[in-house]
């Protein structure tokens, strides 16, 4: 029986409830232990069976952190089948039965989490699905990264979840179970103490007042506490009267654990050793295996675990399993530290002669003593590889660590250190730093040699040490013979996209000139070089048809992005962005095709990231937010501590300012502190916090600004963030027209000599703008140009409509202006339809009482699943194609709907193709 439970209780029967009618739940209990967390978990249990849910169930371990989805594997390995592990869930298989077919040796960390999202949707197509985890604070950190992305995901989803735990915030793991503690959808529950009523209702009938009311008080009303107590008291012989009162007070602070100990002590010698093997080897080990830990006879041992059942030690399960964690705790500390040890090594050497994983072995060897043994090395770097391919580097640092104090051969010591390091980089945790250099002079083979090097100068890079870099970089290339040509590659790359990270040393304009040659040799080492001598010529007056011939030539065949170089692939990518070139959607699909096979955390934030601004440039502005907003979520589960959180804000800050809402784009602007390097970031910041200055109106101090980017960041500024373009907006605003014109004039020459119809569309609206009278040419440029940006092109439309209609030409501005709002209401750019709104009533006009409509209302990302949909694709097919979740599918399709006139899907297909035309 629960006692003073009921309101909880009634908690988890709705949500059991609302689960049963396919809905999406999470509910966190927190609370000490011995609170009754593991009770109300096992009623959640019992009502969601009986209700016909699949209850799949695992609880956290103090001892088995370092296995990685050690909490995953009990909660699916007996629910997954081969069907289930098919399509985007099958790099899931590096968890359960790897190896993953498309998963190398490189962090897959992204690819893992997406395909244990997947097999949960595959799981939950079958029935509903409710996921219960006990004891979250011992969960292992790739289990809970996994919990975190799922959260995210679980709206729309017949899945619920119920966790439990105690307080986290000092445990390793603590930001991980914040962030399930905090999500929006999270319900919490927080079990008080029992009343002093209630305490005396588990003590003997006839108990005296002041005797239930101190074992009240020794307990603080834990209900574990205060059945363990009551326990030892029967067991010792202490009636409950209050002269006993001073015996409660000696005995009851090691209650479960004197309680425990002495019940054990009074079973029998093999009794005793079946508790220790057990909580050696954990909850849920197999009887034949405790038995061999323990020594004993299979026989004798279940007659042990008999008489363990009957007293209340073990659970009454097939695998010997403690009732409790506290139990097990208790049982486990009551072993001499240095037997402990033995023991685990005993267990390593067990589970190894049963062909257990490497992983569940490297679990007990990271606590047995250090002898120097070969197969310890072996067993440990191969826990650890395959704790990289699925995704858990933590694990890996733990093993390759253990592995290193062994120690290896002095032969062995070099790759052990350059794993070991190779993994800590990937935490990004400078230790990792040490580690790899003395990896390199350990080794002696150019090659490995300059791998190690070029992967520690890759991470000095990015953790902002990119002087330290170059100089490492060209040390260790003198070094390497020609036949490494990829790595010299890399290191050249390094080289010249140092100054992008802040380094000092500047790179002079013929470096990247000799790489600007078509055709490209042959190998993957020139597309490298070719990519970032793409995205150099781009700012530093190159063309954008040439600049993007050159870009396409990198990214030939993708592969530079299937062969995981992040920073070129994504510079030449983004050189097509800023070109309006249409392959960019084909790379984009390539990028997105690998992060999901194999790709890494923060692989898939980058590219969150620079999507996210790619939508935002077309005026794809929810879009954008939701891509941004992904990158924010895999920057916190990548543990990437604010890299590329400073162009994120600035990016969302934009979102915001075209909806109109600038107390938002202010608050996203103010998530980082204004940088004062020389990095991108900084570049990127500044552009979005000038525009968010002549928004609010404050022109002087958005000229500052602009001319502190425009003078820090020369020719870098030229085409995405257009300094000049601000200074001629404030200077227009605050009358200074002459100023304001030479910088728009400064500004559309650099826009007309890199060509990009969007970039030059918006150096022609400012002309316009600036130009007042004067400005009517341009501004018809520039609506003629905008097409690629319908955001760009609803501003220009609304310029020119503003212009005609200052010059007297009311009747002429009024079709411009409903285009304008037509266009930016279909957006959602709340900012440029009220101004548009504004004019066109001021014009003498009125809205049209109907929206843009059809497939030109359609966004780029509503036609393509309105298309699949059309070809018959179900949701689920849909969003595993596209990557998305079956949410945002159904979004898309309503919109899709809506703006088509669509009331069923058979529909679309007519729909699709009756044009484009407006409806007014």
């Amino acid at each position: 029986m629960l006692l003073e439970r009921e309101s909880e209780l009634e908690t988890l029967r709705t949500l059991v409830r609302a689960a049963t009618e396919a809905g999406s739940g999470l509910l966190l209990i927190e609370g000490p232990a011995g609170i009754g967390k593991t009770r109300l978990l096992g009623e959640t249990r019992r009502e969601a069976q009986a209700a016909g849910l699949t209850v799949l169930h695992a609880r956290g371990s103090e001892l088995e952190q370092e296995l990685a989805f050690g909490v995953v594997r009990q909660l699916f390995d007996a629910a997954v089948s081969p069907p289930l592990l098919e399509g985007a869930a099958g790099a899931a298989r590096e968890v359960f039965d790897g190896p993953a077919s498309g998963v190398a040796g490189e962090d897959a960390s992204f690819a893992i989490l997406h395909a244990l999202y997947r097999l949960t949707v595959n799981l939950a197509d079958r029935a509903p699905l409710l996921l219960l985890v006990d004891d979250l604070q011992w969960a292992d950190e790739p289990s809970l990264r996994w919990l975190c992305y799922l959260i995210r995901r679980l709206e729309g989803l017949p899945v619920t979840i119920v966790g439990a735990t105690r307080a986290f915030e000092r445990q390793p793991n603590a930001h991980l179970i914040a962030e399930i503690a905090r999500d929006p959808l999270t319900i919490s529950l927080a079990p008080q103490p029992l009343s002093e009523q209630a305490s005396g209702a588990l003590l003997e009938d006839g108990a005296d007042p002041a005797f239930t009311r101190a074992c009240h008080d020794a307990t603080g009303g834990n209900p574990l506490l205060l059945v363990e107590l009551t326990k030892t008291l029967r067991s010792e012989g202490v009636p409950p009267l209050a002269s006993q009162a001073a015996t409660v007070d000696a005995i009851a602070p090691r209650a479960v654990s004197r309680a425990v100990l002495v019940r054990i002590g009074r079973l029998s010698a093999e009794a005793a050793a079946v508790t220790r093997a057990t909580a050696v080897l954990g909850d849920g080990a197999s009887l034949p295996l405790v038995a061999a830990l323990a020594e004993l006879d299979e026989t004798v041992a279940a007659t042990a675990a008999g008489e363990l059942i009957g007293a209340e030690v073990f659970a009454e399960q097939p695998a010997t399993t403690f009732v409790h964690p506290l139990i097990r705790t208790a049982v486990h500390e009551d072993v001499p530290a240095l037997e402990r040890s033995l023991a685990q090594e005993r267990a390593a050497r067990l589970l190894r002669e049963r062909g257990a994983s490497a992983g569940v072995i490297a679990t007990h060897l990271v606590h047995a003593p250090e002898r120097g043994e070969a197969w310890v090395v072996d067993v440990l770097e191969q826990a650890a590889r395959a704790a990289l391919r699925a995704g858990a580097p933590t694990s890996a640092v733990s093993y390759l660590s253990r592995a290193l104090a062994e120690p290896p051969t002095p032969e062995r010591r070099g790759p052990v250190l350059l794993a070991l390091g190779s993994a800590e980089r990937l935490l990004h945790s400078k230790v990792g730093d040490d580690h790899l250099r003395e990896a390199i002079e350990l080794t002696e083979e150019p090659i490995a040699r300059g791998t190690a090097a070029l992967l520690l100068a890759n991470g000095m890079l990015t953790a902002g040490q990119a002087d330290e870099a170059v100089t490492l970089a060209r040390r260790v290339t003198a070094e390497l013979p020609p036949a490494a040509d990829l790595i010299l590659a890399g290191f050249e790359v390094l080289e010249l996209t140092a100054p992008l990270f802040g380094g000092s040393d500047p790179v002079g304009p013929e470096r990247f000139a000799a790489h600007r040659r078509l055709p490209l040799p042959p190998g993957d080492g020139a597309k490298l070089l070719a990519a970032v001598a793409a995205y150099q010529w781009a700012f530093s007056g190159g063309a954008a048809d040439e600049c993007a011939a050159l870009a396409l030539a990198a990214l030939e065949g993708w592969d530079l992005i299937r062969g995981g170089h992040q920073l070129p692939s994504v510079s030449a990518t983004m050189v097509l962005v800023l070109a309006d070139r249409p392959e960019t959607d084909d790379a984009w699909a390539a990028f997105v095709t690998k992060v999901h096979t194999s790709g890494s955390m923060w692989f898939k934030s980058a590219i969150s990231l620079c999507q996210g601004y790619t939508l935002l440039r077309r005026g794809e502005l929810d879009e954008a937010e939701t891509s941004l907003r992904a990158g924010i979520e895999e920057l916190v589960l990548g543990e990437a501590r604010g890299n590329g959180r400073g162009e994120i804000a600035s990016w969302l800050a934009a979102v915001q300012r075209e909806r109109g809402d600038l107390r938002a784009a202010r608050a996203e602007l103010d998530v980082v502190p204004e940088p004062s390097d020389a990095s991108q970031t900084a570049r990127i910041w500044l552009d979005s916090h000038a525009e968010q200055l002549i928004a609010e109106q404050q022109y002087e101090q958005a000229l500052r600004v602009a001319r502190d980017g425009q003078e820090r960041f020369g020719p870098m500024t030229a085409i995405d963030t257009p300094f000049r373009a601000h200074q001629a907006l404030a200077l227009h605003h605050l009358g200074r027209r002459d100023e304001a014109l030479e910088l728009a004039a400064e500004e559309l020459e650099i826009a007309r000599r890199w060509g990009a119809p969007s970039i030059l569309a918006r150096a022609l609206s400012v002309m316009g703008t600036v130009a007042r009278e004067a400005g009517l040419e341009p501004l018809e440029e520039a609506v003629a140009l905008a097409a690629p940006s319908r955001l760009e092109h609803a501003k220009a439309l609304t310029e020119l409509g503003a212009a005609l209609r200052a010059a007297r030409r009311p009747t002429d501005a009024r079709d411009p202006l409903r285009q304008a709002l037509e266009l930016a209401d279909g957006l959602g750019a709340g900012a440029v339809a009220s101004r548009a709104r504004s004019e066109l009533y001021a014009a003498g006009g009125r809205p049209r009482t109907t929206a843009l409509r059809g497939r030109a209302a359609l966004t780029p990302s509503e036609l393509r699943v309105a298309e699949r949909a059309a070809a018959g694709e179900t949701n689920r097919a849909i969003a595993e194609a596209l990557f998305v979740t079956p949410k945002t599918v159904e979004l898309h399709l309503r919109n899709a709907y809506r703006k088509l006139g669509a009331q069923r899907r058979n529909e679309l297909a007519a729909l699709l193709e009756d044009g484009d035309a407006l409806t007014v």
